[in-house]
């Protein structure tokens, strides 16, 4: 069964829900739950990218299971994506059409041009340099903040 990040990711808002509003009860500040928050959507993001890069190879002959980790985040064309640890600008990357990270990862990591990526996602020139402009602007903000 592989990793469905939308439906994990929709439990964890259900689950985050129901736990903020205990902690709520249990008289702690919004400040506190948002600390709190904050690290558990860490180990959420962590345990994500664990299991996207995770296969279970079960053996029927004696009820075995091998897993096989592989961490090729460096090999992978979105990895770059994976490394973002600002979960507000994560948020922001995944919440672009997937065409924009397409472009953007074409132009930064592939080496095409801004004319070569228009040809091949058949979007106008002007279209694709905004798209790169806002995705790169988003990830400078990552180093700002911090």
């Amino acid at each position: 069964m592989s990793y469905n990040h939308g439906l994990e990711e929709k439990k964890f808002k259900e689950q985050w829900q129901k736990t903020a509003e205990e902690y709520r009860k249990a008289g702690m500040t919004e400040k506190q739950i948002a600390e709190i928050y904050e690290f558990d959507r860490e180990v959420f993001n962590s345990n994500r990218r664990y299991r996207e890069k995770t296969v279970g190879v079960f053996d029927n002959s004696n009820s075995r299971t091998l897993t096989v980790y592989d961490d090729y985040s460096t090999n992978n064309r979105y990895g770059w994506i994976d490394e973002i640890e600002d979960m507000e600008v994560y948020s922001q990357i995944m919440s672009l059409p997937e065409i924009w990270r397409e472009a953007f990862t074409m132009y930064i990591f592939d080496g095409y041009t801004q004319n070569e990526i228009s040809s091949i996602l058949l979007r106008n020139q002007s279209n694709i340099s905004r798209v790169i402009d806002k995705i790169a602007e988003i990830l400078r903000s990552q180093f700002s903040n911090a």
